[in-house]
C-alpha cells in the first residue's frame, strides 16, 4: 500500500539486487512487535535495509505513522530517519565504556522520551556502566546495543536477528529483556528472524516472505504456524522444497539474497580434467577429520586396477567415516565413476545430517554436470549455504558458468593445488573460531574451550 496512514507503517519495494528479487510489500499497525520471518536468503534483512534508507530502491515507497521516508518524488537518507538499528554483531565502540557507549548518538536535549536510567534498569545494565566492551559477555553486549538504539530516541525500532550469533542459553537469557522493552516501552519494533520460537514469544503481528516477496502478513495468532515453501531448517527455518534426490529441479540459481550470505564461506576448486581432484580434496577433508575438526559432507576416492585404469568409486561421509562403493554399469566390462542413485541418496543424507549439526565446514566433492543440470547434490549445496555454514566444493572449469549462475557469482575460487586450499581454511577457521570466542564472557576460563575443535 504505497499511502501514508496514521498509525501504520507501510512500505513497498520492488527492484534487483544482482541475481535476487526483492518485490515486497507490507502493512502493519505501528505499535507493538512486528516479526519479519522467512528462510534465509528470502529477502528479510533487504527489505529492512530499505525501510532504514541503507538500500536505496529507485521503485520504493516508506511510511511510518504518517510519517513519508521515500516516495517516488523523495527519499530521506538514513541519517535523518528517527530508526534504532540493532544487528547480530553488537559492534559496540571498544575504547568506550557501557555508559559511553549507550549516550553514544543520544539526543543532547533535554526532554528525552526514553530515559537513561530508563534503559539501564529495562535492559539489566547498572552493574556494567563503567566494564569496557571486551569485558562483556556476548549476551551483554547485545544488551548494551539494544539500549543505544532506544537511547538514540527512534520513532521505529529495527532489530535484524539480534540473537543470531548468540548460543541458546544465551539467547533464553536475552528474551526476557526483549519482553520487557515490548510491555513498557510504546515504541513500534519490527523482529526479523527465522527463528519461530523466539517470535512467539513477544511478536503481536508476522509478516511472512518467501523468494523476496511477502506471502502472508497479519495478527500472530491468525498466521502462526504457516508452512512456507518447505519446513527443514537447523533454526526451525523454512528452507525452499527439496526435491526428490535424482529428479530434475527448474532452479537455475538460488532464490537467496545475497546480503545473508559471507562470500567468503563460499570456496570452489576450479579444476581441468588432468587435475586428480578427487584425492586433493578427499585427502585434505579427511586430514581434517583425524585431527577432530567438525566437518561433513561426501568426497569420493576413485578405485583403480592393477593397470590404473579406474573401475569404481567410493563415496566417504566424512561425519561417520563410512565408505560406500558406488559402481553404475554401463555395460560389459564399464563402470561409471559417478552417483547412482543408491549412492545419491545416501550422499544427500550425509550433507543433510552434516547440515543438521551445525559442522563448521561442509564438504561436497563435485559441483560438476549433475548439480548443473539442477540434479546431485544441487539443492543440499543451497541449503548448506542458506544455513551459513562454509562450503567447500570441486568446480570443473566447462561448468564454471553454471556455479556462478547458482551462487550469484559470489564466493572464493581456489586453485588445484593442496596450499591454496588449506590457506583458505585456515582464515575461515580462525573467524570461526574467533566469533565462537567473541560469545563467551571474557573472563571465561580456557578450558570453555576445550570441547571446542577450531574449525
Amino acid at each position: 500500500m504505497r499511502t501514508a496512514e496514521p498509525g501504520r507503517i507501510n512500505a513497498a519495494f520492488r527492484g534487483r539486487l544482482g541475481n535476487f528479487m526483492l518485490d515486497a510489500e507490507l502493512s502493519v499497525p505501528a505499535t507493538g512487535v512486528t516479526a519479519i520471518f522467512g528462510p534465509s536468503g528470502c529477502g528479510k534483512t533487504s527489505m529492512a535495509r530499505c525501510i532504514a534508507g541503507l538500500q536505496r530502491m529507485a521503485d520504493g515507497f516508506c511510511a511510518v505513522d504518517g510519517d513519508i521516508w521515500q516516495d517516488r518524488k523523495s527519499f530521506r537518507p538514513v541519517h535523518r530517519r528517527p530508526i534504532g538499528y540493532v544487528f547480530q554483531e553488537a559492534s559496540l565502540f571498544p575504547h568506550l565504556s557501557v555508559r559511553r557507549n549507550l549516550l553514544f548518538g543520544a539526543p543532547k536535549a533535554a526532554g528525552m522520551q526514553i530515559t537513561f536510567d530508563e534503559v539501564v534498569d529495562l535492559l539489566g545494565l547498572a552493574a556494567l556502566l563503567d566494564r569496557s566492551p571486551h569485558r562483556l559477555s556476548g549476551g551483554e553486549r547485545q544488551r548494551v546495543a539494544i539500549g543505544r538504539a532506544l537511547l538514540s530516541q527512534p520513532k521505529l525500532l529495527l532489530m535484524d536477528e539480534p540473537l543470531a550469533a548468540l548460543d541458546h542459553a544465551t539467547r533464553n537469557e536475552i528474551l526476557p529483556f526483549l519482553e520487557c522493552v515490548h510491555e513498557r516501552l510504546s515504541l513500534p519494533v519490527f523482529y526479523i528472524s527465522h527463528d519461530m520460537s523466539e517470535i512467539e514469544r513477544f511478536a503481536d503481528h508476522l509478516v511472512l516472505m518467501e523468494q523476496g516477496r511477502v506471502v502472508g502478513s497479519g495478527p500472530l495468532h491468525t498466521l502462526h504456524p504457516i508452512p512456507l515453501a518447505g519446513s527443514r531448517d537447523r533454526h526451525g527455518d523454512c528452507s525452499p522444497r527439496r526435491k526428490s534426490v535424482g529428479n530434475r529441479t527448474r532452479m537455475t540459481s538460488m532464490p537467496i539474497d545475497f546480503h545473508d550470505i559471507d562470500p567468503n564461506r563460499i570456496a570452489a576448486i576450479l579444476y581441468r580434467s588432468q587435475d586428480d581432484v578427487d584425492t586433493l580434496l578427499a585427502d585434505f577433508a579427511e586430514t581434517l577429520a583425524r585431527s577432530g575438526e567438525r566437518i561433513g559432507g561426501v568426497v569420493q576416492r576413485n578405485i583403480k586396477d592393477g593397470a590404473g585404469c579406474q573401475v569404481g568409486m567410493q563415496a566417504i561421509d566424512l561425519m561417520t567415516g563410512r565408505e560406500i562403493s558406488i559402481c553404475q554399469p554401463l555395460g560389459s566390462g564399464a563402470t561409471a565413476c559417478k552417483l547412482d542413485a543408491a549412492g545419491l541418496a545416501e550422499a544427500a543424507v550425509a550433507v543433510t545430517r552434516a547440515i543438521a549439526a551445525d559442522v563448521d565446514l561442509v564438504v561436497t566433492n563435485k559441483f560438476s554436470k549433475q548439480e548443473a543440470a539442477g540434479e546431485g547434490l544441487r539443492s543440499e549445496l543451497a541449503d548448506a549455504i542458506a544455513a551459513g555454514i562454509p562450503v567447500l566444493t570441486a568446480v570443473p572449469e566447462k561448468c564454471l558458468d553454471a556455479w556462478n549462475t547458482f551462487t550469484g557469482g559470489i564466493g572464493t575460487s581456489l586453485l588445484c593445488e593442496r596450499g591454496a586450499i588449506e590457506g583458505w581454511w585456515q582464515d575461515m577457521s580462525s573467524r570461526i573460531k574467533r566469533a565462537r570466542a567473541a560469545r563467551l564472557p571474557s573472563d571465561a576460563p580456557a578450558a570453555l574451550f576445550a570441547d571446542h575443535h577450531v574449525g
